[in-house]
């Protein structure tokens, strides 16, 4: 009789459990906490579309500027010297654009990536249509990297900031946001051996949020981060 009463509560417990995680996938749970991953490739049932969109649609001219002169004087924005304090304005509300922005750079953005610590979005690429290219690019064109990796843009819809915050990318028909990535397909090449491996880089992308359990930040420019190139790394001699 006991032994029976324990396999109800058990089975009673298995269900509870089932239906508690069954839950959080119909709630469209991101797939950064689902899945242990950085960020997401697709918006999922919990993306707040409706409340991102209902916040351009209220604050069009802003969104612009802020989208706009972003990513046309990224360089600007990222001198220190020159940080500002603005504020965001949206009916019986403010926000500093420091404490809403996270302005803060991540300290171990270094270690990620030395030629451009600062990182940058890849529709600032695009938009400046200033990409310039070494004279003899196309005279080594014949070589070939020593890890092998694949080279892709990805649309971010969740993301982990750099304070460890799940936040929800901005990214409508309206105002998209894009990031080019390479990611290692290998952790070893005929090339790339031995001593050495191909090892992962990432680097910081500075892109426009929102939070979804704080509708009174609005849209805010937060950092995240994400695979940048695929580097071939030896052991010291």
């Amino acid at each position: 009789m006991q032994v029976k009463g324990i396999y109800v509560l058990w089975t009673a417990l298995s269900l509870a459990l089932g239906v508690e995680v069954q839950g959080e996938v119909i709630r469209g749970l991101p797939c950064i906490k689902r899945l242990n991953q950085l960020f997401c490739r697709t918006p999922g049932n919990s993306y707040p579309s409706d409340k991102i969109e209902r916040f351009i649609e209220d604050n069009k001219a802003l969104m612009r500027r802020m989208y706009g002169s972003f990513f046309d004087n990224i360089q600007e924005i990222f001198e220190p010297q020159q940080q500002q304090r603005r504020f965001l304005s949206r009916p019986g509300r403010s926000v500093r654009e420091d404490e809403a922005f996270a302005d803060e750079i991540p300290e171990i953005h270094k270690d990620y990536h030395p030629d451009d610590p600062r990182g940058q979005s890849f529709f600032n690429l695009i938009r400046r249509k200033r990409q310039s290219f070494p004279g003899d690019a196309n005279s080594n064109s014949d070589r070939v990297d020593s890890c092998e990796s694949k080279v892709e843009i990805v649309t971010p819809y969740w993301a982990n900031n750099s304070a460890g915050k799940i936040r929800a990318i901005v990214n409508t028909n309206e105002f998209s946001q894009a990031i080019h990535q390479e990611v290692c397909a290998k952790q070893s090449t005929k090339r790339c051996g031995g001593d050495c491996g191909c090892e992962q880089k990432y680097k910081w992308h500075r892109l426009l949020a929102y939070d979804p359990d704080n509708d009174c930040s609005g849209i805010f420019m937060d950092w995240f981060l994400f695979p940048s190139c695929c580097s071939c790394r030896c052991n010291p001699l």
